[in-house]
């Protein structure tokens, strides 16, 4: 059995040699125990801006099955983990942040789960006590929202997974430009497990995700996999279109039977209110808007500039 490990690398200067560390040594425990016959170590440099493209450079180097992916520019996590995933050649794929809050060891019991007949395993963490309140609370909104739009999401789980070939290739045939991994692969199907894990906190170096890119990434993951946002607007919508009929009919009444019409407040209020709701829906209707125009251009999810230590079957597949 061969395994790939996936590791996208965007700014990881600081903890990339102490991964490879804790990989390497992994390695030679997996092989030593026949738990594999050979590994590789797909590095994707999300066009770093610091020295990570002159350390795995070295590291490819000094050791062959480390194979590094580089990007033209940072096209993001996602097209990292997406190029990974299709440069990958093993039978068994695992893919793993490089900051080390995704323990490599867990990889052990999620083989195991593989050989006993599951196609996905999914690594979640066990709770959020390291976490701050407010990103707590998000994260836990975040996931219950998505499963209320009928996303199915594996709570507490990023994209920290293990897949055999089979469920790789499935999920290969998935081509929009507006790719959210992490629910894409319940999607593909096939029998899947959860194994629970305590995320440790960053080895080193800085969050790559602070609030706003956090948020980005929720709301692309919401209108990615769902409509019910468009059908909210649109059951609003009918909702006050029938107010504004009743307030209509009543303001005729009162007319009609000699009383005064209520003046500025009743005729204000109601126009900020409307143009609120307007705004907030155009707002959400242009998301799904950009999302087809993004899809219909058919660009490329992401560009190489180089591969190291890959045969040149393997860059052309």
């Amino acid at each position: 059995m061969n395994i790939s490990i996936i590791i996208p690398c965007y700014n990881e200067e600081e903890v990339l040699h102490l991964t490879l560390e804790r990989l390497l040594a992994l390695s030679v425990d997996l092989v030593s125990n026949k738990d594999s016959d050979e590994l590789e170590f797909v590095m994707v440099d999300d066009g770093s801006q610091d020295r990570t493209a002159e350390f795995l450079t070295e590291a490819s180097k000094t050791d062959k099955r480390i194979k590094v992916v580089r990007f033209s520019r940072n096209f993001g996590h996602q097209a990292a983990l997406l190029a990974g995933y299709e440069f990958a050649t093993g039978d068994v794929i695992v893919s793993l942040d490089a900051d080390l809050q995704d323990p490599p060891e867990l990889i052990k019991t999620m083989l195991e789960k593989i050989k006993e007949g599951n196609d996905v395993v999914y690594a979640a963490r066990q709770s959020r006590e390291n976490d701050s309140w407010f990103k707590h609370k998000t994260a836990v909104f975040f996931y219950w929202l998505m499963k209320k739009l009928g996303a199915d999401i594996i709570p507490n789980h990023a994209d920290f997974r293990m897949v055999t070939r089979r469920a790789l290739n499935a999920f290969l045939q998935f081509h929009e430009n507006n790719l959210f991994i992490r629910a894409t692969f319940p999607i593909v199907g096939f029998p899947s497990f959860v194994v629970y894990y305590d995320r440790p906190d960053r080895a080193a170096g800085k969050t790559k995700y602070p609030f706003w890119k956090m948020f980005e990434f929720a709301v692309d993951g919401m209108t990615s996999f769902s409509v019910v946002p468009l059908r909210i607007c649109s059951m609003v919508g009918l909702l006050v279109s029938l107010l504004a009929l009743l307030m209509l009919s009543w303001s005729l009444i009162v007319k009609i039977f000699g009383g005064a019409i209520p003046g500025w407040t009743s005729t204000v209020a109601p126009l900020y209110l409307l143009g609120g709701v307007q705004l907030l829906f155009l707002g959400i209707i242009g998301e799904y808007i950009g999302k087809i125009y993004t899809e219909v251009k058919h660009r490329p999810r992401y560009i190489v500039q180089e591969t190291l230590n890959f045969v040149e079957e393997d860059v052309t597949d």
